[in-house]
């Protein structure tokens, strides 16, 4: 089954610009059929947020750029380097990158998808008996799969941000109500097992293993440690570390105070993750000027999610603007009771992530339909948070948009890895939809 996926990935899925493009024509004719909005309308409703996902995708791609940061630094490096020498066998070494990944991006998500990525490189560099492009698909679908589970998700810090959007409605959500939770925490570990399962049956043999071609390894593994001329003034100042530590001085004191004044999980938000992770970055490299330099490199990386964000901004103002979204969530509405109702926002939520990958945007689109709706079921408003987002989480397996970092840094194609992703779609999709059933119709949410 897995072969025959690859095949078909192969013949048939498009760059994942083109599929972007096609995700909006195919969003335009929707809005036609189900709603009563005409096509200039859509055109209009496509522009009016064409932009408005700006400020979101910076703090996304920084949320990127930061993880590779640190995934570059020389100590990480070293550390990684020294972990895929453990593994003694092909079956260990995946078995590896599934732990590795999952229990990483557990801390934050950009920093898993980027360290995972370099796992699968530095694997690849360490090991010829390993294929890449399968041990590159489940670095991508281990930090998926974790990334669920993250402290640093969009949607659970969002509702325990003061001020949000909801709040009037929902108030402050903690952590511990949503990624914390017992529904939560089932749905993202019985993912981690299928995962696991999933790689015992279907890694390459050795017959049709395919390693990491040996030049391709320094493209790939760039360092980021740099010499100055100690005769220059500019590159004694280049060099210095007096400027890591003062920067990791005012980063380190803001997040301290954070930590003192709102509590270690009520401070965790987007701009404070970003901070605490720009901080232990610069704090790992040894000047600014390495650290700068990966930092652009990393952006080169995620060159595609700045080019796509746009349109996917787009598709998200025909979603709403035309009312299509909430036809959809309607939809689901009357089918559902409080037993229920948190696994068709699941669904619902996985079906909408496919048009937006974007936790945030889409929990902005959603938010103001789904709360209403499940405080009138009764149905507990963290539940549906968790809900959501493994929702959104699951099809990234599906869309290929946030395995364009990770395959930026592998130097492979979508079509190299997605064959064995889908798989991993598949078995997530049936451990977490049970579960989202199940737990609520026990009372257990």
């Amino acid at each position: 089954m897995t072969s025959r996926l690859s095949v078909g990935v192969e013949k048939y899925m498009p760059h994942s610009f083109v599929f972007a493009i096609i995700l909006t024509f195919i969003a335009c004719i929707a809005a036609l059929l189900m709603t009563s909005t005409g096509p200039s309308e859509i055109v209009i409703e496509w522009n009016n947020e064409f932009w408005g996902f700006l400020e979101f995708a910076m703090q996304l791609v920084i949320i990127i750029v930061t993880g590779y940061g640190i995934a570059s630094a020389p100590v990480t490096r070293r550390g990684i380097n020294r972990l895929v020498r453990i593994p003694n066998t092909p079956l260990q070494a995946y078995i590896s990158i599934a732990i590795f990944g999952f229990l990483v991006t557990l801390i934050h998500w950009g920093l898993g998808l980027v360290a995972s990525a370099l796992y699968a490189v530095f694997l690849g560099k360490e090991r010829d008996d390993v294929d890449f492009g399968f041990t590159v698909a489940m670095a991508y679908a281990s930090a998926t799969v974790g990334s669920a589970g993250s402290i640093s998700q969009t949607a659970p810090l969002l509702v325990n941000t003061p001020d949000h959007f909801m709040e009037d409605h929902i108030g402050l959500i903690p952590l511990n109500e949503t990624v914390f939770s017992l529904f939560h925490l089932s749905m993202v570990w019985g993912a981690f097992f299928i995962l696991l399962v999933i790689i015992y049956f279907i890694y390459p043999t050795q017959e049709n293993t395919e390693p990491l071609p040996d030049d391709e390894v320094d493209d790939l593994l760039p360092e980021y440690q740099m010499e100055f001329d100690s005769a220059s003034l500019a590159d004694r100042f280049n060099g210095s570390r007096l400027f890591n530590i003062i920067i990791v001085l005012l980063g380190g004191s803001v997040s301290l105070w954070l930590i003192l004044s709102e509590g270690a999980l009520e401070m965790l938000e987007l701009n404070t993750m970003n901070l605490i992770f720009l901080t232990i970055g610069i704090a790992l490299h040894g000047n600014v000027v390495s650290y700068a330099k990966a930092i652009t490199d990393g952006a080169e990386r995620c060159g595609q999610v700045i080019l796509q964000f746009p349109f996917y901004g787009g598709i998200q103002g025909i979603l709403i603007g035309t009312g299509l979204t909430a036809v959809l969530i309607d939809s689901i509405t009357t089918v559902s009771s409080a037993e229920t109702f948190p696994f068709f926002v699941w669904v619902i939520t996985g079906i909408i992530n496919v048009f937006v990958p974007s936790g945030g945007g889409q929990y902005i689109v959603t938010a103001e339909v789904i709360h209403p709706v499940a405080e009138s079921m009764g149905v507990s408003h963290a539940a549906i948070v968790s809900a959501y987002t493994v929702g959104d989480v699951w099809t990234n397996l599906l869309n290929p948009f946030w395995a364009l970092p990770v395959l930026g840094i592998a130097g492979l194609q979508v079509r190299d890895v997605w064959g064995y992703v889908i798989m991993v779609l598949i078995g997530y999709g049936l451990v977490a939809g049970s579960i989202a059933l199940l737990f609520p119709a026990l009372g257990l949410v």
